[in-house]
């Protein structure tokens, strides 16, 4: 076996298959004639950008890249300043990055397209709307409702979502309703 992928076979003995003939859903193997599930995929060309050469463009009609020294620099980085080709080009967060400080900034969380993690801030806001009912202390989560409703919405608006509204309502009359009945209660306590 050399390794190198020769197309498709059998699930069931490793039999080439005719590609011609595969069509989506339950098959017949020609060699061993069991039948097997199958779902043809061809996989999309990948894009490959277009590289200016230093070369074609003269001695005095490119820089060439900071990395790439046969490329053409086609952009240089918003935070080091370094030359860039189109292959080295970033951009994320509406600015162009070389690949070091791309690496740099997402290590740091500085740049919001990188992050792997994120806080539900909508939920966040409803479950401790909900759950300060239960809790005498409604005088800290009631404003922490709100100020988790507040991070919702600047949440909601930097991934341009539309949805939610309703989440934020309930959380916010939940909120209220901590508060006032925290009122009600230390009222109680103190006349």
């Amino acid at each position: 076996m050399t390794g190198r992928y020769a197309g498709p076979v059998c699930p069931l003995c490793g039999g080439e298959i005719d590609l011609s003939i595969l069509a989506a859903g339950e098959q017949i193997c020609p060699r061993c004639l069991r039948p097997y599930l199958a779902t043809p995929f061809t996989p999309p060309v990948p894009y490959r950008p277009p590289v200016a050469s230093v070369a074609a463009a003269g001695p005095a009609g490119a820089v060439p890249c900071g990395r790439h020294a046969g490329n053409a620099a086609v952009a240089n980085c918003v935070r080091c300043g370094v030359f860039m080709c189109t292959l080295c080009r970033i951009e994320a967060d509406g600015q162009e990055l070389c690949p070091a400080c791309f690496d740099r900034l997402s290590a740091e969380g500085a740049l919001w397209t990188s992050r792997t993690q994120s806080r539900d801030y909508r939920g966040l806001s409803l479950a401790v709307g909900f759950l300060g009912l239960f809790c005498i202390a409604g005088i800290l989560t009631g404003p922490l409702t709100f100020y988790l409703i507040y991070r919702g919405i600047q949440q909601r608006r930097l991934m341009g979502e539309k949805d939610g509204t309703l989440t934020f309502i309930a959380a916010a009359l939940l909120g209220a309703v901590q508060i006032g009945l925290s009122c009600f209660y230390l009222w109680g306590i103190v006349s």
